[in-house]
């Protein structure tokens, strides 16, 4: 069953990764922004969370913001109302949705290290 979970995660993430950068890509191209991919695959894969003010690129730091908000979104704020429901519906304290909900953001953002090396590669590989 955990495995069966962390593998769903790790699709998730993964087609996310790709979206992300398909639509980065495109607007930078729509408006004739030249942009050295593999080298924001290999700033990607070393650091896919942290963002260094004037140090990123352009293209880096959009990425790197969309993936925030959709961990945020589907890894934080789903979490956090599912288990607010199920803590009012089982009458328990609320603290146990906030720890679960910690939880659950932990182990997805954990996951995104892997994922970020297993988009890198796959993206090179097709170079």
């Amino acid at each position: 069953m955990i495995k069966l979970f962390l593998k769903k995660t790790d699709d998730f993430l993964f087609n996310s990764i790709e979206n992300i950068f398909k639509k980065i890509e495109g607007s930078h191209k729509y408006h004739a922004i030249s942009v050295d991919i593999s080298q924001e695959l290999k700033n990607f894969e070393q650091n896919p969370l942290t963002c260094i003010i004037a140090c990123d690129t352009k293209f880096e730091s959009s990425i790197k913001i969309r993936l925030k908000m959709m961990i945020g979104i589907f890894f934080v704020t789903i979490p956090i109302i599912g288990f607010s429901v199920l803590s009012y519906i089982l009458d328990i304290e609320y603290s146990y949705s906030f720890m679960l909900t910690f939880v659950v953001a932990m182990l997805a953002t954990s996951r995104l290290d892997e994922i970020a090396r297993r988009y890198v590669a796959s993206r090179l590989a097709i170079s």
